[in-house]
């Protein structure tokens, strides 16, 4: 699961992009057990399609997707079977399909960044980046819609651990994702939400490919979240 870090509208499947945010999760279809792993943005690895040369992972995407999934194979030494990519606008209309996501919110805990918005507080810049704009939320449990979603696993200056803390939350939002998933009732209804996100999403999984899986991945979820 591959962020493409972009306020544009609309996505390129394979197109070079920032990628901050990089995910690998599994599905055993056999004991329906689901895995997630985040790999930091600063793992310092070979890049397959830069000649091995060591560097940063996330450089990996400016030479697209295939590049990206070829390094984390050689990284990790497992097979990536699929793909999927998604920009600010598809989190936020993904989230806001769903009706929203309930999450408990961490505090943050740099001085200076509590002393700048407040204790119990978390802001972040719109999805157009616009400091001006800025998308607040409490901390604690706490119903998000797109925007908050998106501006939570965005954060990573009101936290010590930075980047990891940024991955902990981008993990808090896709089981939020999950767990809600688990009320799409009905084929229609997915179909329903794959074309809201359609243009902001890419993957090589066909529409008809994630229709086949619908209910294996419903029980894989049913049994992850227990």
């Amino acid at each position: 699961l591959m962020g493409v870090d972009s306020e544009k509208d609309g996505l390129n499947a394979n197109a070079a992009f920032n990628g901050d945010t990089l995910m690998l999760i599994t599905f055993n279809p056999e004991t329906l057990n689901a895995t997630m792993l985040s790999i930091p943005r600063d793992t310092y690895v070979p890049i397959a399609c830069n000649n091995n040369r060591y560097h940063k992972i996330n450089s990996s995407a400016a030479y697209g997707t295939e590049c990206v999934i070829n390094t984390i194979k050689k990284l990790i030494d497992i097979d990536i079977d699929y793909y999927a990519k998604i920009n600010f606008n598809g989190v936020i209309d993904l989230v806001n399909t769903l009706g929203g996501l309930d999450v408990v919110v961490e505090e943050p805990n740099v001085g200076s960044y509590i002393k700048k918005y407040g204790k119990g507080k978390l802001c972040e810049s719109n999805s157009f980046r616009d400091l001006g704009n800025l998308v607040c939320m409490d901390t604690g449990m706490q119903h998000l819609n797109g925007e908050q979603a998106l501006a939570y696993s965005r954060n990573r200056y009101g936290f010590l651990d930075s980047d990891l803390a940024r991955n902990r939350h981008q993990q808090q939002i896709v089981e939020a994702m999950a767990k809600k998933l688990l009320n799409v009732s009905s084929f229609s209804e997915f179909e329903n939400l794959l074309n809201v996100v359609g243009k902001n999403i890419s993957t090589n999984l066909s529409t008809t490919q994630m229709l086949s899986f619908y209910q294996t991945l419903k029980n894989m979820l049913i049994r992850s979240l227990s």
